[in-house]
């Protein structure tokens, strides 16, 4: 028996049926590239042409099952996953932070936890969600705890709406879901037919040019989801390149002194999205709508700017 030559697999079709999410971030990739490249290579327009559609049938499909309330597995993190990730910056972010400004046993620290870390610890997920809102609640109008009041209300909100899109999931589901299947199978099944295009209109180039069209990097590995680096005084720093959805979420702690702001732009040293403001030692949780863009095939470059004296360092993680 002969095997099946590598050739002639569908990598773009085998590497996403995992994950629409996956399928969708290729998508945008791919249809980006095409619309901006046909300028300088009037030759990739026909590929715009006949993909755009699958395009945007995809980010429909795609849309229309996230409103259901079902998504794929490995697309969204579950109520519990995510509640873990939000007790975990509670207890190795937050604490230490109010634990050096109020002693444990002072009337200040029994005021913002009358309870400790019981009741993010015991009864049910809904009450233990709630404990984020009462932390904030708690804090009130502190200064010196203001970054944490405005993480413990993100993460409040954010569990609600993720308890309430799982409480809500419609009977669509099912049809969702086929739908969803059908577009990416529509949309991959494009971007490997126009693989051979590009080999038969720019065989010369074809290793230069398949990076720009392709998102070869999603497609051939799972992409990477810690980045870390360094970042000097009073400058701006790229801290990574990737293609976001709006619901992404990252998880963002720089070490050293001051402030820092964190844009969402289109170029490397770009600072065209709003500015999300980041307290040095304190691990701040960002979701990449509130850096306030429309165009996330354009704007991949999250970049720092530091308004620091002080040189830092930083750790981000992709949720």
């Amino acid at each position: 028996m002969i095997d099946t030559w590598k050739y002639i697999n569908n990598q773009f079709f085998i590497s996403t049926l995992s994950s629409a999410k996956r399928a969708l971030i290729m998508s945008i990739f791919h249809d980006n590239a095409l619309r901006t490249l046909s300028i300088t290579y009037p030759l990739l327009l026909p590929l715009y042409t006949r993909y755009h559609p699958l395009h945007l049938a995809l980010v429909a499909a795609y849309n229309q099952h996230i409103s259901s309330g079902s998504l794929q597995q490995g697309d969204r993190l579950s109520v519990s996953q995510a509640y873990i990730i939000s007790k975990g910056l509670l207890t190795n972010s937050w604490m230490p932070v109010i634990l050096g400004l109020h002693q444990k046993n002072s009337p200040r620290y029994k005021a913002i936890l009358p309870g400790g870390l019981s009741p993010f610890n015991t009864g049910t997920i809904d009450a233990r969600i709630a404990a984020f809102g009462i932390l904030a609640l708690n804090i009130g109008g502190e200064v010196a705890l203001a970054s944490i009041e405005t993480a413990a209300n993100s993460n409040h909100v954010s569990l609600l709406l993720l308890r309430e899109a799982q409480s809500n999931a419609k009977t669509t589901t099912s049809d969702n879901s086929g739908t969803l299947e059908t577009t990416r199978v529509a949309a991959m099944k494009m971007q490997y037919r126009n693989l051979g295009y590009m080999m038969d209109n720019f065989c010369d180039t074809i290793e230069a040019m398949c990076p720009l069209v392709f998102d070869l990097v999603t497609l051939r590995e799972n992409p990477q989801t810690i980045f870390t680096g360094s970042v000097l005084a009073g400058l701006q720093t790229d801290m990574l390149a990737h293609t976001f959805l709006t619901a992404d979420e990252i998880a963002v702690k720089i070490i050293g002194k001051g402030t820092f702001k964190l844009v969402l732009a289109s170029t490397l040293a770009g600072v065209d999205s709003t500015a999300i403001e980041v307290t040095a030692n304190i691990k701040q949780k960002i979701t990449m709508s509130a850096f306030g863009i429309t165009n996330y095939a354009l704007h991949r470059y999250l970049n720092v700017i530091s308004l620091s004296g002080d040189a830092a360092s930083y750790r981000v993680q992709l949720l």
